[in-house]
């Protein structure tokens, strides 16, 4: 049951990143550069988050993290969400929500590994972290099944901020599912 925490949160997470690829490159006209440099933020949060969770959060919090992660990454969806609703929109617009949610997510991808792997016995860590790294890419492949398919069924006659959204309320519920899971993960990592 605690591998489906990581299952749904990279669906939500590898899809996210596919489907806001889709909407400014194809949807918005961007280049590929520009879209790239538009993922900043939110790869600049996915660091901060990550660093401050791995290092100094984790260990004192534990599973709490992860779940205040969840609701981060949830609030910062829910802006891009809202933006993209709004009409045209540019790098600026998405910044904001951008950076909450990676933020949000940096605090979960770190110690996620760490907190599975705390309830697995000693004799089956080896198995366990290939079984982790199996799950993270089947969701990955998943995500872009799913939510590229939301998306280019949402499209119709060319709406991209519709599909866009639509979308991300799919991710939104995909991440309510993992934070509603993460109970049933240990409260803290393996001790070293």
């Amino acid at each position: 049951s605690v591998t489906l925490v990581l299952l749904f949160f990279f669906v939500g997470m590898i899809g996210f990143s596919f489907a806001l690829t889709l909407f400014l490159q194809i949807g918005e006209r961007f280049t590929a550069l520009h879209a790239g440099l538009t993922f900043v933020p939110w790869s600049a949060g996915l660091a901060v988050g990550a660093g401050l969770s791995g290092g100094a959060l984790a260990p004192r919090f534990g599973r709490h993290v992860l779940e205040a992660g969840g609701v981060v990454s949830l609030v910062g969806m829910v802006v891009v969400a809202l933006e993209a609703a709004s009409g045209s929109v540019s790098t600026w617009d998405l910044l904001p929500g951008l950076l909450v949610s990676g933020f949000g997510m940096g605090l979960i991808v770190a110690p996620l590994f760490d907190i599975i792997i705390a309830a697995v016995a000693e004799r089956e860590l080896g198995s366990a972290s290939g079984v982790l790294n199996a799950v993270q890419q089947l969701a990955g492949a998943i995500g872009v099944a799913v939510l590229g398919t939301v998306f280019f069924d949402a499209l119709g006659a060319g709406h991209f901020h519709r599909a866009f959204g639509r979308t991300i309320w799919v991710d939104v519920a995909l991440i309510v599912v993992a934070i509603a899971l993460m109970p049933l993960m240990p409260q803290r990592a393996r001790p070293e």
